[in-house]
């Protein structure tokens, strides 16, 4: 499985494109030594050990695989058994084709057409390295003769540290049952919107939080380093991701809420999803940028 290399002389970034267009490493240079932004996965077999993969064209869950869209009853492949929902889109499960390269770009592209999801369309996902900071561009553009339900995002997977934490501005929290469906709004947890910050490490996390400002960060107090990351406006969502026992956390930055589509026919209010006309396009974007930071 070939791997794509941008390289700057302050970063490195490893993509492959046959891995579900997914991140397989992240390295920026803080205080003249490199440190692993992204979790070293350069020997990844599947796109879940990756770094960071693309949700498209839905993030997250669609309950049990099923949704009503347009008087139409629709029922999805579960697509990550023995996951009961169908996740995270398409994306991550189909190889990507190259269409542009530089030193320190790469775009990449698919194209699907309808099948258990009744919907045509085109992906095109950017990787820009600029010094250090890392840019990602994902686009979408329904070539249905129809409307369809739409949403992108990002699923980044930060290295963890036993000090590492996080700074945010999140309005509530979708608590969810015991199979990641949510099922009420609560109470963001301590500290996350505050300028301390949350400790990561032991908050075992896999929710969906509201309000996202589009601005975070996280700080590795053992590396002297934290980074910024910032996205398009209309990632109004976060899904933090802090599973006990391991070196990494994910911070995803969407569109909409997990299974937004049954939610919002349910009467809740506010899930995010969009309705992508044919040949309407939705774009996100979210930029990684690491700094250091002074004893």
């Amino acid at each position: 499985m070939t791997s794509l290399f941008l390289t700057t002389a302050s970063a490195r970034v490893e993509i492959s494109p046959a891995l579900g267009g997914a991140i397989l490493a992240y390295d920026a240079k803080v205080h003249d030594q490199l440190v692993p932004i992204l979790r070293n996965a350069n020997k990844a077999k599947s796109v879940l050990e990756t770094s960071c993969f693309p949700l498209v064209p839905y993030s997250n869950r669609i309950k049990h695989g099923h949704f009503n869209w347009q008087e139409k009853s629709i029922t999805l492949p579960l697509n990550h058994l023995p996951e009961k929902h169908s996740i995270h889109g398409h994306g991550w499960q189909l190889p990507w084709e190259v269409t542009h390269q530089t030193d320190n770009s790469l775009t990449l592209q698919y194209h699907y057409h309808a099948a258990e999801w009744p919907f045509s369309y085109s992906v095109q996902q950017t990787f820009k390295l600029n010094n250090s900071n890392l840019e990602i561009e994902l686009s979408l553009i329904n070539n249905s003769m129809t409307s369809m339900p739409a949403g992108l995002g990002l699923h980044p997977y930060f290295s963890l540290t036993d000090k590492s934490y996080l700074k945010c501005s999140v309005d509530e929290m979708w608590s969810v049952d015991d199979e990641n469906i949510p099922t009420e709004l609560v109470d963001v947890p301590d500290n996350i919107n505050n300028l301390s910050g949350m400790l990561i490490k032991g908050s075992n996390l896999d929710n969906v939080f509201t309000g996202f400002s589009g601005s975070a960060t996280v700080i590795w107090p053992e590396w002297q380093a934290k980074a910024n990351i910032t996205t398009s406006s209309n990632c109004k969502f976060m899904v933090l991701y802090s599973p006990k026992n391991e070196d990494y956390f994910c911070l995803e930055p969407v569109t909409h809420c997990t299974d937004a589509i049954n939610m919002a026919n349910n009467g809740v209010v506010n899930t995010g999803i969009n309705c992508l006309k044919p040949q309407e396009k939705i774009t996100v974007l979210m930029q990684i940028s690491p700094k250091e930071i002074e004893e």
